[in-house]
């Protein structure tokens, strides 16, 4: 990508604070993609603000039932035990885990941008097997909700619209 492209891409995220991602990629594998109406989104992401998953929740289309876990290192219990206890409560059908892929710096000198790979991966609880994956590339580890939703809907993953803006689900 060209400074300039960069330099706007960067200037109209800080004006709007909506856009976060500047590249996704994605995949689906349809065969392996079960009916569903209840999510729980996994955040594995280091430097969020605590409540991050939280603020999907209003993101996705109405028919959805959402619940959320915030993984980090400094918790005491295990991942695997705050994801087995959200799941429990909430009956989630499938899981939706963002996860930190690599930190790092692109140009040089003044003009010194860090960028993150984030990987994102939505996969069944009876079976364990991932049907949707997308990578992105973002100036900024909190993802907006509203548009890794709209890919969702765009990859044929999830049925509807997102709701009508929200300033707290941006």
């Amino acid at each position: 990508m060209r400074l300039p492209v960069l330099i706007c891409l960067l200037l109209s995220t800080l004006l709007t604070g909506c856009t976060t991602i500047l590249n996704i990629q994605s995949n689906v594998r349809v065969v392996d993609k079960p009916p569903f109406e209840r999510i729980l989104i996994v955040s594995r992401l280091p430097n969020v603000p605590p409540g991050y998953a939280s603020t999907f929740i209003g993101a996705f289309p109405s028919q959805y039932t959402v619940c959320s876990v915030d993984v980090s290192p400094i918790d005491f219990e295990t991942p695997e035990e705050l994801i087995s206890r959200q799941l429990d409560e909430c009956k989630s059908q499938v899981i939706l885990t963002l996860d930190l892929n690599r930190s790092f710096s692109g140009n040089s000198g003044k003009y010194i941008t860090g960028y993150n790979n984030i990987y994102l991966e939505m996969s069944s609880v009876a079976t364990g097997k991932p049907f949707w994956k997308a990578i992105t590339l973002s100036i900024t580890t909190a993802l907006s909700p509203r548009e890794v939703v709209q890919q969702l809907i765009k990859d044929g993953v999830l049925n509807g619209k997102s709701p009508v803006n929200n300033p707290r689900y941006p």
